[in-house]
């Protein structure tokens, strides 16, 4: 494995990274918001829900990327009231000492994402309320199996800025036989706005993605522009939306509004510093946005780039009035959420597509049996990179066909899909494709001091746990064992059990896109999976044009697992503290909604032939236990963990094989939280 540290620095040549951006918008028009015709309010168009007795109308959805649970908490306890209708006021904040209750927001406790816990999965599951392995976005990274094609919603790839610019790119990925938010909402006769959210499938004309000038700031690393614009686009499409907002008049909302924040995310990646100190210094920007959305503001401004990559300007003031002060605040409820956490990572420990590359040719050698990685195509720092790239605009996606190993690389956790010998890849791998290549890789990496955290195995819909010994030379394949009798299913790993079953469950005709082997990254030596190609680990001293990662995520533990669930009814007066929901996932967001506006039915029929363990649940029962203060419900979990033995690499299949149930008696049910209708009285602390 090449030791980035060795290699020669080059310099980034930030104008074919716009460059690409700007042919791509020619080449398939500016996004979404420049053509589709503002969609305005209709009375008829009115969805009649309800909270505890109160009307619900309207939800809005503050869709936070990169925002872990313990940051938000500490950000809260530590910095004061910034503005009126900022995240203080907004959700009641209480603090006493080092803990925290909301008298106005009600929290979940233990609030957990899906895996991989990287964007793209993450989003799909909260906005279908089913998890991965059913609606198919298994990755920021991933491979649909049964069509033989890839993606990349990564940097320095082309399918990045097709999935921003090319209208339904993304959508027409996840499952059809899966409905998102907004199609349920639409089915029952409401509307959305959805706004920079990369999900818009179902909200039609309500969807307003990212312009180019956002874009460009994005790429040039200029985060709080970025979200400035987000709530820029918001207002205004309000203002259409209420066709212009005229002074006299009451302000209305559609069904469901998203206003995604993505500057976040990006400005913790790429922190020289702290990775955690820039968090909590973004979120005072994050408090401030927030503060302007609900209690107005005398001039939002959007920002702007005269010509690709000159300095950015501001300009078009919105003046907004805000939300707090409306009638339709009291019916409406607001979310505060986010996709995933972030752990600190070395960037030049980060194993990278080019080192994967030179694991198979190892072992196409010494094997006899060639093996052939899929290797994609990114765009680096030459011209010749940027043809290649661009070429990428006529591309479906379809992998080469002499690839037989296609790698899933989403930071914490890494995916091998295998082509069975002599098969095709509509048939699964089989004891002989996978142990040879699992111990090389296995004995590559720990020669190499990159030996994985965990190893999962997946056979039909389940994954089992691949203990194996390393003794220096070689690699000693151990008995498969059940995710709930393995050390992932420890507090350190929240609710993995449920999260990585929702990544293999699937049925028939769901997309076949879960990775057959998962090797999870060691975080305790700052390792991590990301796709690049440049070896380089220096930038030059402006920092604005750094890219590389110091924290990253898409693993299963808590720091990259546990994100902000808050509910917020507008009209709640926060006179006392409100109780908490003991445990919930992202999952679970939209049958909650769905339950609010009263379209839950719906939900349950689309999915009736889904088994319970593989989707979201409603919710509202803990939401109104809370409310009407009803005595808490308590309820405990305890493992009771067997003893391993080894044995021989043959039982690998034979173990991994056993029936798992999604029955009332199955695993998975012990397992599956506290979700529907209980409550905590404990305090959120740092």
């Amino acid at each position: 494995m090449t030791d980035r540290c060795l290699s020669h620095p080059l310099t980034k040549n930030l104008t074919l990274h716009v460059l690409t951006l700007v042919l791509l918008s020619l080449v398939m028009g500016l996004p979404a918001c420049s053509r589709l015709p503002a969609i305005q309010y209709s009375a008829d168009k009115v969805l009649h829900g309800s909270l505890n007795g109160h009307p619900i109308e309207h939800v809005v959805i503050l869709a936070v990327d990169g925002l872990e649970q313990e940051s938000l908490v500490k950000y809260l306890i530590h910095s004061p009231p910034r503005k009126p209708g900022g995240l203080h006021e907004f959700l009641g904040v209480h603090v006493d000492g080092r803990e925290l209750r909301l008298t106005k927001g009600i929290a979940v406790l233990t609030p957990t994402t899906v895996f991989p816990s990287y964007t793209y999965p993450a989003w799909t599951s909260m906005f279908t309320g089913v998890f991965p392995g059913s609606h198919g976005i298994t990755g920021n990274n991933l491979f649909f199996r049964d069509r033989e094609v890839a993606r990349y919603f990564t940097e320095f790839h082309i399918d990045a800025a097709k999935v921003q610019l090319e209208k339904d790119f993304f959508s027409d990925d996840i499952n059809p036989r899966v409905n998102t938010m907004y199609e349920y909402v639409g089915q029952g006769g409401g509307q959305s706005l959805v706004v920079h959210h990369m999900l818009t499938r179902g909200s039609g004309t309500g969807a307003r993605n990212a312009d180019l000038d956002t874009l460009l700031s994005y790429e040039q690393n200029h985060s709080e522009a970025v979200d400035d614009n987000a709530l820029w686009d918001a207002v205004k499409a309000l203002r259409d939306f209420n066709g212009g907002a005229k002074e006299g008049t009451d302000l209305e909302l559609p069904a469901v509004m998203t206003i995604y924040f993505a500057g976040l995310d990006h400005a913790e990646h790429l922190s020289p510093g702290n990775p955690e100190k820039a968090r909590l210094e973004y979120l005072k920007h994050i408090d401030d946005l927030i503060a302007k959305f609900i209690g107005g503001d005398p001039g939002i401004v959007k920002n702007h780039h005269q010509i690709p990559g000159d300095d950015i300007t501001t300009g078009d003031p919105i003046q907004w009035r805000g939300l707090r002060n409306e009638p339709v605040m009291q019916r409406t409820l607001f979310l505060l959420v986010s996709d995933h956490g972030h752990t600190p990572i070395i960037w030049d420990k980060v194993l990278g597509m080019e080192d994967l590359k030179v694991v198979f040719e190892e072992l196409t050698d010494i094997s006899g049996r060639a093996y052939h990685l899929e290797i994609p195509v990114f765009y680096e720092e030459t011209g010749w990179s940027l043809i290649r790239s661009l070429l990428g605009i006529f591309s479906d996606g379809t992998i080469s066909g002499d690839s037989n190993i296609v790698a899933t690389l989403n930071g914490g956790s890494l995916g091998f899909h295998v082509k069975p010998e002599g098969g095709q890849w509509k048939d699964d791998p089989d004891q002989g494709d996978i142990v040879p290549m699992l111990k090389h890789v296995l004995l590559t990496l720990h020669q190499n001091e990159q030996g994985p955290e965990a190893v999962l195995y997946k056979h039909d819909n389940r994954y089992v746990f691949i203990p194996y010994h390393y003794n220096g030379t070689s690699i000693q394949l151990l008995s498969p064992v059940d995710l709930d009798e393995s050390p992932l299913n420890h507090d350190q790993y929240p609710l993995a059990v449920r999260r990585v079953t929702g990544l293999a469950a699937r049925l028939p005709e769901d997309p076949v896109s879960a990775p057959d082997i998962i090797l999870l990254a060691d975080r305790e030596k700052g390792l991590s999976y990301f796709n690049k190609q440049d070896w380089r680990v220096l930038e030059k001293l402006d920092v604005t044009t750094h890219r590389h990662f110091h924290s990253d995520h898409g693993h299963l533990r808590a720091s990259d697992s546990l994100v902000p669930i808050i509910f917020v009814r507008g009209e709640q007066e926060g006179n006392e503290d409100l109780a908490a929901i003991c445990e919930a996932s992202i999952v679970d967001v939209t049958p909650t909604i769905l339950d609010i506006l009263g379209l839950l039915p719906s939900f349950h029929t689309a999915l009736q032939d889904r088994p319970d363990e593989v989707k979201g649940h409603s919710l509202k029962p803990a939401i109104e236990r809370i409310l009407t203060k009803a005595p808490q419900r308590h309820m405990k979990t305890s493992v009771h963990r067997r003893s391993r033995s080894p044995s021989l690499d043959n039982k690998l299949i034979r173990a991994a094989s056993k029936h798992v149930s999604f029955g009332k008696n199955g695993a998975m049910n012990s397992l599956r939280g506290l979700a529907m209708d209980v409550a905590c009285s404990d305090p959120l602390r740092a």
